[in-house]
């Protein structure tokens, strides 16, 4: 009688044994793309939306800002060429910077969203002080002048003089 090793086809089990195998892996694979992903292997999806929209707002702004402020330097150094040129040409009068036109968005730069200030280089801060003598807080300040709070403060504290310096006039450079 034969015996059983004999009668098996042991390259036939070989290729059936690479076979339930690779089954096996293929089925892992598969199960694991489907299944929802742990906790500990989660891919975060990106920041919120709302605050990807603010960021993507802040980077706009400050662009627009930056370009704005190019556009300016380049119209004033303009201004100064031609300035030259008419000076030597025959001496005929340009508008001076404070005649000239103010540039978008007045002395505080640009401002996005925010309502044109019809108020000239001067005399945006002039009732400052003033207020600031009364008692009056950066907040009350603010609310008279119809500018930010943070905008007075700033304000307030460039106008007071630091603890220890000297006045203005004495200043050496």
């Amino acid at each position: 009688m034969t015996s059983l090793l004999e009668i098996v086809r042991w390259d036939m089990v070989a290729a059936g044994f690479q076979l339930a195998l690779c089954a096996a892996v293929l089925a892992g694979w598969i199960r694991r793309r489907r299944s929802p992903r742990s906790a500990v292997g989660a891919v975060p999806e990106g920041p919120p939306k709302a605050f990807a929209l603010e960021v993507m707002l802040q980077t706009l702004r400050q662009q627009a800002e930056q370009s704005l402020q190019r556009i300016l330097a380049a119209v004033e150094t303009e201004r100064d060429r031609l300035d030259q040129v008419l000076a030597g040409a025959g001496g005929l009068r340009t508008a001076t910077a404070a005649e000239s036109i103010e540039p978008m968005g007045g002395a505080g730069g640009f401002r996005w969203g925010a309502a044109e200030i019809d108020d000239s280089r001067g005399q945006r801060y002039a009732a400052l002080s003033g207020l600031a003598e009364q008692g009056l807080n950066p907040r009350q300040i603010a609310e008279r002048l119809n500018l930010p709070a943070g905008e007075i403060e700033l304000a307030l504290k460039m106008r007071a003089p630091l603890p220890g310096a000297e006045p203005a006039g004495d200043a050496r450079q």
